[in-house]
């Protein structure tokens, strides 16, 4: 394929889209989500059900070289990002549910480091995952204190007795 040239010429969206898959990459990702669509539902209303779901996925993943992510995750739990906010923030059903989709988080985000450890990870790659899935964010702290060029400011009874008296006009 032809390099393009030009305006644009570095854009992820030209050209392949910003997608770069060898011959048979996309047979291998179709079987993975059939494979996991096929699984059935699982109760969600059950967290032990979704415990046993999750730890089939991750067995899943483990027997066949696959990457854990969270969206896979989730297709696996047959639950989507909505979802997962809303029990991270307790917005819907219980507290179990919150606990149980912070560990599928954190087992994820986790996942991720250990990649970015091994050097398996782009960085950049690894920082956008964190700051977009796993809570992390750039921070700088600004402390700011009050600018007394002068020195500290003397009442005028003590600038009398430092500088005596002043002349008046």
């Amino acid at each position: 394929m032809k390099k393009p040239r030009g305006k644009g010429a570095n854009s992820p969206v030209i050209g392949s889209n910003g997608v770069h898959t060898e011959p048979g990459d996309n047979s291998k990702y179709a079987s993975i989500l059939l494979e996991i669509n096929q699984w059935g539902k699982v109760d969600v209303s059950d967290v032990d059900a979704l415990e046993d779901r999750f730890n089939q996925f991750i067995k899943f993943c483990s027997d066949n070289d696959i990457r854990i992510t969270n969206q896979l995750a989730y297709l696996a739990l047959g639950i989507d990002k909505d979802d997962v906010y809303d029990w991270v923030n307790r917005r819907s059903r219980t507290p179990r549910h919150s606990d149980f989709i912070k560990k599928v988080k954190n087992f994820c985000a986790s996942y991720r480091e250990m990649l970015g450890a091994d050097g398996k990870l782009n960085p950049v790659t690894l920082v956008w995952w964190q700051k977009n899935y796993d809570g992390l964010k750039d921070q700088q702290e600004v402390i700011l204190t009050p600018n007394q060029p002068l020195g500290e400011q003397l009442q005028p009874k003590e600038l009398a007795e430092r500088y005596g008296d002043i002349p008046e006009d």
